[in-house]
């Protein structure tokens, strides 16, 4: 088994457009094994953020079965009666077929989850990034940080929970902080962990 294997060709792929949202283009490619790269443009911001992405096990796992189900669907226009909220494009290989769906708004439950897992991967990204430069330039910024992610916890908006455990962990040890964001940290770190 060699360990500098070529990677792998992209697996899934999702695309987001809308000029008048906050983030206003979204590109995720990941290949098989949950491994590709983010990019996304923020509105009145002119550079392209990018960052690399590697799912954890249960994400690609949820990721895989919403594939499966997505490519069961019969393929359809996207809706122009719904232009305002964006084109959402998906191209996923599943069983070796790849299959290309597009939509605006619909009803479906799997594109829904499918969308709000990819944009949950941005979201998520932007958080993380938020915080790691508040901790170094603006601590004090911190605890409305963690209540914004918070918010984001409740709401599902963010991809991955779990994957935040590490860095609560270490803002709850963090002496830079103030003692209330540290706190706050803690709690978010055993919600994360499943033990709230």
């Amino acid at each position: 088994m060699r360990s500098d294997a070529a990677p792998q060709a992209e697996a899934y792929r999702y695309e987001f457009e809308q000029p008048n949202f906050l983030i206003t283009r979204i590109l995720i490619t990941l290949d098989a094994t949950g491994r590709g790269r983010l990019e996304y443009v923020e509105k009145d911001v002119p550079d392209l953020t990018h960052a690399p992405v590697a799912l954890r096990p249960e994400s690609l796992l949820r990721l895989q079965q919403l594939a499966t189900k997505a490519a069961e669907l019969s393929p359809m226009p996207p809706s122009e009666k719904h232009a305002n909220l964006g084109l959402n494009k998906l191209t996923l290989l599943v069983n070796g077929r790849s299959i290309s769906l597009a939509f605006t708004y619909t009803p479906n439950p799997v594109l829904l989850d499918l969308g709000k897992f990819f944009r949950g991967l941005v979201t998520q990204h932007q958080r993380v990034s938020q915080i790691e430069t508040a901790r170094r330039y603006q601590p004090l910024d911190m605890p409305k940080l963690l209540r914004d992610v918070e918010a984001d916890l409740n709401g599902q908006r963010i991809a991955e929970p779990a994957a935040l455990a590490e860095l609560f962990s270490s803002l709850a040890n963090d002496l830079r902080l103030s003692l209330i964001a540290r706190n706050h940290a803690k709690r978010l770190y055993l919600r994360v962990n499943g033990k709230s």
